[in-house]
């Protein structure tokens, strides 16, 4: 809880969502290679408490998610329909993580933790893609944007259709 506080005011601070969300998957990289690597079933009992319990200590970003999800979707329907999606995600990760540790791979939970190991590694390069996107997505608007002249941005602002984040003034928090 206490890391969870920590890294959202300091992604709020610094102005960097993706890379202090990302800090949950880096912490919890050493101690999956730890499990995995290790044959912890001759493995000191205290060690073995320790790697595990610091590795459930991981900073959860899941309120800087949440605040990421609402400032990108901007207009209150988007923001519905996103937050909807991603509660969906969230319950859907739980029903997965259940299924992770299984009675047939006691008591090691090998398969389990190369599981885990994996979704690590899938995440450590979804991340830094994800900001690459939206560096992408705000290059692209700046572009759009600079090249039109005063008269034709205000033109834009007053009889755009466009809401939210189409809209060319939005901007991708990453």
């Amino acid at each position: 809880m206490v890391t969870m506080l920590e890294i959202t005011y300091l992604g709020e601070v610094i102005g960097e969502l993706t890379f202090v969300s990302m800090s949950g998957q880096v912490w919890a990289l050493p101690f999956l290679i730890y499990l995995n690597v290790v044959d912890t079933s001759g493995v000191n009992r205290w060690v073995l408490y320790s790697v595990i319990t610091l590795l459930l200590m991981y900073p959860n970003p899941h309120p800087i998610q949440v605040g990421w999800n609402s400032r990108n979707s901007n207009t209150v329907r988007s923001r519905t329909v996103s937050a909807a999606c991603y509660n969906m995600f969230v319950q859907t990760d739980g029903i997965i993580s259940s299924n992770i540790y299984r009675s047939d791979d006691a008591p090691l939970y090998k398969r389990g933790n190369r599981s885990l190991l994996g979704i690590v590694c899938m995440n450590l390069v979804l991340y830094p893609l994800v900001k690459a996107y939206y560096v992408y997505r705000n290059k692209r608007r700046d572009r759009i944007w600079e090249g039109m002249s005063e008269e034709q941005r205000l033109a834009y602002l007053e009889t755009t259709k466009d809401e939210g984040n189409k809209r060319l003034d939005f901007r991708f928090s990453h």
